[in-house]
């Protein structure tokens, strides 16, 4: 079976049957994940991102798909959207400063006898997640992401690149797209690896 990635234990913290759902199933990664890792690639230059202004089928969409096997392929308005993120990205000298380092390297690790795997954003001194949002306001965006288990996903990928600080850049995904950055405390590592504890030993 494939390592453990932290979407499997989220989904364990859910039930031992979402949890092993998710082991078993092909991973998808969601709209805003898909728009976070355009928006990383086009700023700083970690990959191919190009636009396809059509609907997708027929043969001219299967030739241009043959040619840019290499990039990740976006309509014209998530591109659009992606390149204006991108530069209000390159605009904040606090989010470029936590963002310089070894980009969407996957490391695989041992975890409480179990093999696992985590992709940092980031990868220097620190690790570093991009996440696109709704709203990146403190207040909210803290909230949001005890919410999702953010800290407990920060936790996972400190453990597999053995470092003590993590970040979190968040960017709204309306304009005029602003951005946060916020260093994951050590309470919060502490309470996400209270939660991975416990998905872990469900699984």
């Amino acid at each position: 079976m494939l390592p453990i990635r932290f979407s499997h234990l989220k989904a364990y913290g859910r039930s031992a049957m979402h949890g092993h759902h998710a082991r078993t199933s092909e991973w998808t990664p969601t709209v805003g994940m898909l728009l976070g890792t355009a928006t990383h690639a086009l700023a700083f230059n970690t990959g191919k991102v190009t636009s396809y202004p059509k609907t997708r089928r027929g043969k001219e969409w299967d030739a241009f798909a043959a040619d840019h096997q290499d990039a990740q392929i976006l309509s014209l308005d998530q591109f659009d959207k992606a390149t204006a993120m991108a530069k209000a990205l390159i605009a904040s000298h606090q989010a470029v400063s936590v963002m310089s380092g070894e980009c969407e390297k996957t490391i695989l690790f041992d975890w409480y006898g179990r093999k696992c795997r985590a992709t940092p954003d980031v990868r220097a001194s620190y690790v570093t997640d991009l996440k696109t949002c709704q709203t990146s306001d403190p207040d909210k965006f803290v909230w949001h992401s005890f919410r999702f288990a953010y800290h407990a996903q920060m936790r996972m990928q400190i453990e597999a690149a053995k470092v003590d600080t993590a970040y979190i850049v968040a960017i709204e995904s309306t304009e005029p797209y602003p951005v946060t950055v916020f260093r994951v405390t050590d309470e919060a590592l502490r309470e996400g690896e209270k939660l991975l504890t416990l998905w872990m030993e469900r699984l």
